[in-house]
Formats: C-alpha cells, structure tokens, sequence
C-alpha cells in the first residue's frame, strides 16, 4: 500500500483564532494547495501531498480528511424529529465514507510498519507486545479547544499503528482480516472489527436544543446503522470529527491522533507553538540573518523559527534563570544548540553590539498572564528603544506582540 494520498484529496485544518491567513499561505507555499477557503477557525483545501508533508504544517492545529461541508438546515422543534432529520444530514451516502476512509488508510504505509518488526503474524499485522498494551491504555489528557470526549495518544513508535490496533480490535476473532476488507459495508462480521468514535463539537442555535453528547450519540448510532462499524470509545482505529455551527456542518477523520501543534521536538512548552511559528514567518527570516529574542523565555519562538529557518543563527536573552534552563533543556532536546544561543541578561540592557542584529522577535508577556502595572508602562520605552539600537535602517524586522495566555 503506497505511502501517500491519492491525487486531489481535499483536507481541512483547524486553526487559532487569527492564523488562518497564515495557514492558507502555509499551505499553497507547502503543498501547492488549490481551492483553498478560509473560514473562521477552519481551513479547506485540496493538495496532492505525501503523509510527511501534510505533518510539516506548523500553523495548523488539527488535521483532517475532510467528508463533507453543508449549510445547516431548519431543524424540527420535536427532539426525536430533529435527532432523525440530522442524522441523515450529516450522515449521507455510504459511499461517500468509503472512499474517504480507503483514502485515510492510504496515507499510512502499512509495509514500514511490517519491516520494522520481525514479531508478525502470517497475516503480517504486528502483534502488541505487553508493554505496548500498557502503554496503550495510558493516554494523556489534552487542554485544548477540542470536545472533552476526545483523548487522544501515539503508538510507542510515534506513528498511528494501525497493525496493533487491528490485532487489539479483533483479538477475539479466529480470522484476522485486512485493513481493506474493514471498509465492506455489506460484509457485516468483517466491517464490525472497524473501531469508531464520534466527537462532536455544537454551537450557537443547535447548542441550545442539543448537547454535543446527544448529538455524537445520535451520529454514532447511525454510523453503525448505515456501515455496521462497532463504537469504541476509549482506543477506537478511526475517529469522526463533527463540528455544527449556525455557520455549516462539518465532518473529517482527524489523519493523526496527537494535533500537530503538539510539537515532538520541544519538551516543556511555553508560547503556542502555532503562534510562535507565525510570528517567526511574518519576520521574513533570510539564510544568514542573525535572529534575536530579547524575552525569550522557554524559547519556543527560537525553536519554531530554527526548525524552519536553519541557515540563520539565533539568539535567546531572559533575565530569569529558571526560565533559561528550561529554555536550554529545550534547545538540546531538539538538537539546535549550534543554531540557538542563550544569555542572561535584562531587556532594558542586551549586551550586544549596536547594528549586529537583524531581526527581532519577542512576545512581549505583559497582558493577562503579567498584568501591566506602573513600572512595566515605565520601563516599555526602554524596552523598545533597547531592541531598535542596533540601527533601525538595518534591523529588518521587529515582530512584538502581546499574546495573552
């Protein structure tokens, strides 16, 4: 099975309040996208991209298989009407979550998983290991703007292995089937091993009639109904995404379990990555430039802008010493310690030559999490007359923001 998706798969993200302009330049840049809309919080697009490049988006939040995108529609007031009426809506044609699925198997390439391990079966699907049991059940809980039903975790090799979960799903069986076979919705006892949940996500007039729970429930129920999958809430092999709003109703299949702003080379984070990534791509980082964060805290902004701009050299400054170790286990943990240096120093005194930097990127942490008193609206100027000195005709871009968190 190949490795990458079939020509003209369309996709959806989902994106911070505010990056989603930046995520629709990421993904023309990136994956020369086409027919890409925007719309609050989501970006949809269509591209002819491999596994490993659809994982390098670094504005998105979420990825997903996109199934379909309609218009909301006037709901009967009798519940158990509304229930049947959205049920078909959001459901549909079988079909139609057959190719999607077929699609979403497509993207992973079963074959590496097979050569990775000589403990297979006949049938070639790898069997879990106990401690890979154990580490299963064990899944971290996520603070992110996603339905609380909705935990998510890796394989220990870090990929979705789907071998193991097939294996774990019908351990019962005397005959382990193919992935393939799975999407069969006539074939009821080879389709019953297909794993599924529903996260649903509700707001604005809908939010007011039903709960989301209600909702994933009702879906769900018809899922089984139309392809005879089995539900599976706590280790499913597939999920399904529903979002309804006064806006549209959405519906994917997330493509990787862990968001892909959860970076997995940074380890202790501190600004939103997404965020810290965007500010690095509006500062116009060229081969070459020296890059400095005179408040770098952890150092997320360093480390976002060296993944993807390695031919620079960058420089970290903090006062605080916690916060430069912390800022330091990360640099090494990420391997960038001949691309990031870090200083102790104050903001209001860098020690650092006049006209020896040319870009500048802080996020400046006085808002929410460090209120503005007097002293900080005393000491801004300082600040700002500190990070323009090096020659404001060759400093070529300073990028400063106050991000509430």
């Amino acid at each position: 099975m190949s490795g990458g998706s079939s020509p003209g798969s369309r996709y959806f993200c989902t994106a911070s309040r505010g990056l989603e302009r930046f995520l629709v330049e990421e993904v023309r840049l990136k994956l020369s996208a086409r027919d890409v809309e925007q719309v609050s919080g989501k970006v949809f697009f269509t591209a002819d991209a491999d596994l490993k490049k659809l994982k390098n988006l670094k504005c998105a939040e979420r990825l997903f298989l996109f199934v379909k995108k309609v218009p909301p529609i006037q709901i009967p007031r009798h519940k158990g009407k509304g229930v049947h009426v959205l049920q078909e809506y959001v459901i549909g044609e079988s079909s139609k979550w057959l190719d999607v699925v077929s699609k979403w198997q497509s993207l992973w390439d079963l074959s590496k998983e097979q050569e990775c391990t000589s403990d297979v079966t006949e049938t070639g699907i790898k069997r879990p290991t106990q401690q890979e049991s154990s580490e299963t059940r064990k899944r971290p809980k996520l603070d992110l703007d996603i339905p609380q039903a909705t935990v998510f975790d890796e394989s220990p090799t870090g990929k979705h292995d789907l071998h193991s979960i097939i294996q774990g799903s019908c351990q019962n069986n005397t005959t382990i089937q193919r992935p393939d076979e799975l999407l069969n919705p006539q074939g009821r006892g080879a389709a019953s091993c297909m794993h599924f949940r529903v996260s649903c996500r509700c707001s604005g007039k809908i939010a007011k009639m039903f709960t989301s729970q209600e909702l994933g429930k009702a879906i769900g129920i018809a899922l089984v109904r139309e392809m005879g999958w089995k539900a599976e809430l706590r280790n499913p092999m597939l999920e399904v995404y529903v979002h309804l709003s006064d806006i549209h109703y959405v519906v994917g299949i997330p493509i990787v379990r862990l968001p892909l702003a959860s970076r997995n080379y940074i380890k202790s984070a501190g600004l939103r990555s997404t965020v810290a990534w965007a500010m690095a791509y509006l500062a116009d980082i060229t081969a070459g430039s020296l890059v400095l964060d005179p408040m770098c805290g952890l150092g997320t902004i360093l480390l976002e802008a060296a993944k993807e701009w390695p031919n620079a050299h960058y420089h970290g400054i903090d006062n605080t010493a916690s916060q430069l170790q912390i800022a330091s286990a990360n640099v090494c943990f990420a391997k960038l310690t001949s691309n990031i240096d870090l200083t102790r120093a104050s903001v209001t005194e860098l020690p650092l030559l006049t006209e020896s930097v040319n870009v500048v990127i802080c996020d400046i942490p006085f808002g929410k999490k460090f209120k503005i008193s007097q002293d900080t609206k005393t000491i801004m100027p300082y600040i700002l007359k500190e990070m323009v000195r090096w020659d404001p005709t060759n400093v070529k871009n300073i990028c400063c923001v106050s991000w509430d968190r």
